[in-house]
């Protein structure tokens, strides 16, 4: 609604000038001022109320994605052949008659690294309202594009997006993106023509809202998107260049006067390109001079090993990267990140575990827990990363191969040598089981994201140890004879399909140590009991018939890491955990909450008209002496643990005890070990994991085993302590997160006997809903009374 200007009326001034001065007629201001209040009563009021009832849940919108700069934060040198390119791309994407642009060269050019910081400068001077990027790969998949492109543009929130075809889902992209504005789509690492149309991306010749940049190994690949003249070339740097980046990666120690010659030499041995002149420089980085010597001579006279799309500099810089890892073990750890797919984000634990079946933590010199092994992993992936063979990914535990590592990995080493000949065919629409050439002797297949559904009647692959099949959850027909041949084999990883029977030829994997069918239906699977020497089984989100672990699984008697993960309404028969002994590792779901008292030899539960008997937590004793992590126990009553349960060796644990539903508490999921303790409360606060105890209002004996808990706790918390009136702990020093809360009469929450109270990592703190609270830290009768002084400094917040 549009006011008009506040009347005034012009009056002579006897001022300085005597010039004419304007002075403020109130009399109209005040009718304004009466006017817009009656506006603020009727309308503004009403719309602040209305306002108020909105909650996150009922707006209609959701806050957009973050924008292509914060997504892709900058880590390029400025190299000013690399930026000319830049600016140059920038120059033509704003002609109105450039609709497709082309970036090619070999592996490990900058294509990539140029392209995003041409989406940046392009996002800050405001040349298209949207940007958007995706990854094609070598095996390009039109979902995994469409996801890609869906998610910046917030379509993966629609209900039917998952349920639609690729061509319902390009439709939905086609309309999203003609109705955005302008838009620039970079599709980068193309190996072939892409049909844009198929994918959802408007035709630039046929929508001027759409500006299409790709990036190719390949020019045959720019000619056939119909790039015409828009085509750039990165080349490999000039010396000059190429010495000024490798100075920046390398660090002080090529300034020294006896390294820095031979620096200069390597350096041109790298042929100016960039990721060789990274892997070896970081390689090389505070070596001492004779490793320097040795490294030129290597460069100069390996011989290049030819993969398409490489020159031999590269495959001569990486070799050299990987001959300078320390030891065979690393090696072999390494090369098993090539089995999966290009640009997969790896799980760090998922590889610890596929190395233990390989042996190589073993032969690494170490005692053999599975924590040994998962350190020793942790700092093999350190050594890969700082040797920029590895690449840190967004989510804490995973890491990713650049693709061009990973193709020197297949071709050059894992398939002409004799120790590791590897078989990687990842494909999305792979239908039938590849011809096998049995003279090859593989020792790795990789089959991976494949709609596979009947396997062959065996395999001649008499060395083969690792075989790695993941399905698109279809069911798959395993023959009698499929594992005969494979008395080598060590690691089996079948997942995300149905397998409603085990052929019993699993039977005969002797030497089979890790088994992992996560994601699975299984069906009848009691031959597993045959594989004597497993020790880790993986299960994690897998079903089972009539939802029961099978009772074979107790004769895994070797078994040291059992994985029970997100295995929703799972029933444990009763024997099967008494029975593993050297178990070390059990994870289980955390709504995993069927437990049968000790004592009671007759309870049981009605499961397919029979009655059986469930595990008892007294099961536990044959493992107590070695399980050192525990995660996901819930157990509804406390009195359901045995009195002379105690796990000496406990590290990792999240435990509930009591009722209640585990929700999200950003504090405790971080929490390596956690202990949530809760007397008596139905709604259970946010946590993820955790150890609610429902005691009914009776104290904790000191010599209960929850209390040597308590003691190693980084995450505890206690609420509903019933009449208990004070809290006593020798609560740990490395304790991060404690909270007290929702107990009526707790007067007094005691530190220690002597009075002290030191938590030097404590980083949260939160006394709720204590009424009668009136010591913290109360030192007892036989000492002097602590001066009274504030808990908290002003910058704390307390309930």
């Amino acid at each position: 609604m549009l006011i008009s200007p506040v009347d005034s009326s012009v009056i002579s001034s006897p001022g300085f000038l005597h010039r004419q001065v304007r002075c403020l007629d109130l009399k109209s201001r005040f009718r304004l001022s009466k006017k817009a209040y009656k506006i603020k009563n009727n309308n503004v009021d009403k719309l602040k109320n209305k306002g108020e009832n909105f909650t996150k849940d009922n707006v209609s919108r959701t806050a957009p994605p973050p924008p292509f700069s914060a997504i892709f934060q900058s880590d390029a040198v400025p190299l000013a052949s690399r930026d000319s390119i830049r600016d140059k791309i920038l120059e033509a994407l704003k002609k109105d008659d450039v609709k497709v642009l082309g970036l090619h060269g070999m592996g490990g050019v900058g294509k990539t690294t140029i392209i995003k910081e041409v989406a940046k400068r392009a996002e800050r001077m405001n040349l298209f309202d949207e940007i958007l990027m995706a990854v094609v790969s070598q095996d390009p998949s039109i979902r995994k594009i469409q996801q890609q492109l869906a998610s910046k543009l917030g379509l993966l929130r629609a209900e039917a997006w998952e349920s639609d075809t690729d061509t319902g889902r390009a439709g939905r992209l086609h309309e999203k993106l003609k109705m955005t504005g302008k838009v620039l789509v970079i599709l980068d690492d193309l190996w072939e023509r892409l049909d844009l149309e198929a994918v959802g991306i408007p035709s630039p010749d046929k929508h001027k809202c759409c500006k299409i940049v790709i990036t190719t190994r390949e020019k045959d690949v720019c000619d056939q998107m119909d790039c015409k003249n828009n085509i750039f070339s990165p080349l490999v740097l000039s010396e000059g260049e190429g010495w000024h980046l490798f100075k920046m990666m390398a660090g002080d120690c090529v300034t020294s006067s006896e390294v820095e010659p031979v620096a200069i030499d390597v350096a041109k041995e790298c042929g100016g390109l960039p990721l060789a002149i990274v892997v070896v420089a970081r390689a090389l980085k505070d070596k001492i001079p004779t490793r320097w010597k040795d490294a030129l001579l290597q460069l100069r006279a390996s011989a290049p090993t030819n993969i398409k799309g490489m020159l031999k500099e590269v495959y001569t810089s990486l070799k050299l990267s990987y001959d300078y890892l320390d030891g065979e073990e690393i090696k072999h750890f390494f090369l098993l990140f090539s089995l999966f797919p290009e640009d997969s984000n790896v799980s760090i634990e998922r590889q610890m575990r596929y190395g233990m079946g390989l042996g190589l933590f073993h032969q690494a010199g170490l005692g053999g827990t599975i924590q040994e092994a998962r350190d020793k992993a942790d700092s093999f992936v350190d050594i890969l990363k700082s040797a920029c063979l590895l690449l840190d990914e967004h989510g804490k535990g995973y890491v990713r191969v650049h693709d061009v590592v990973r193709d020197f990995c297949i071709s050059s080493i894992a398939s002409k040598g004799q120790q590791h000949v590897f078989l990687v065919k990842p494909g999305w629409e792979f239908t039938e089981w590849p011809e096998i050439d049995s003279s090859a002797n593989y020792t790795a297949i990789s089959l991976v994201h494949n709609k596979i559904k009947q396997f062959p009647r065996g395999l001649n692959c008499p060395k083969l140890f690792f075989l790695f099949f993941t399905g698109e959850n279809q069911e798959v027909n395993i023959v009698d004879t499929f594992f005969e041949t494979m008395k080598e084999l060590k690691v089996l990883d079948i997942s995300r399909v149905h397998i409603p029977l085990f052929p019993p030829s699993l039977g005969l994997l002797g030497k089979l140590r890790t088994l992992r069918l996560d994601d699975c239906r299984l069906g009848e699977m009691e031959v597993i009991g045959d594989l004597k020497g497993l020790e880790v089984l993986s299960l994690n989100g897998s079903r089972f018939k009539d939802d029961k672990l099978p009772t074979g699984i107790s004769l895994l008697t070797r078994l040291r890491l059992l994985d029970l993960s997100y295995c929703r309404g799972l029933l444990i028969p009763y024997g099967i955990l008494s029975n593993l002994s050297r178990l070390e590792e059990l994870y289980l779901a955390e709504w995993f909450d069927k437990w049968e008292k000790e004592s009671e030899d007759e309870i049981y539960i009605e499961n397919s008209g029979r009655r059986e008997r469930y595990a008892s937590l007294s099961e536990l004793k044959s493992s107590s002496h070695s399980l050192t992590t525990l995660m996901g126990m819930h157990v509804k009553d406390a009195s359901l643990f045995p009195k002379d349960l105690f796990f000496p060796e406990f590290t990792t644990f999240r435990i509930q005890i009591g009722d209640g539903n585990f929700l999200y508490d950003k504090n405790y999921s971080r929490s390596k070990a956690g202990l949530k303790v809760d007397f008596k409360d139905k709604n259970y606060s946010r946590s993820k994991a955790g150890l609610k105890v429902d005691f009914k209002g009776t104290s904790i004996a000191e010599d209960h085993w929850i209390c040597s808990l308590m003691k190693r706790c980084d995450y505890l918390q206690l609420s509903q302590m019933g009449k208990m009136k004070r809290i006593l702990y020798d609560f740990n020093r490395g304790l991060k997160t404690l909270v007290v809360e929702k107990s009526e009469n707790i007067e007094e929450i005691i530190i220690s006997e002597e009075g002290e109270a030191e938590f030097p990592q404590l980083k949260c703190l939160e006394l709720r809903r204590l009424p009668k609270l009136a010591s913290f830290c109360n030192v007892g009768e036989s000492r002097e009374p602590i001066q009274s002084q504030s808990l908290f400094s002003d910058k704390v917040r307390t309930k």
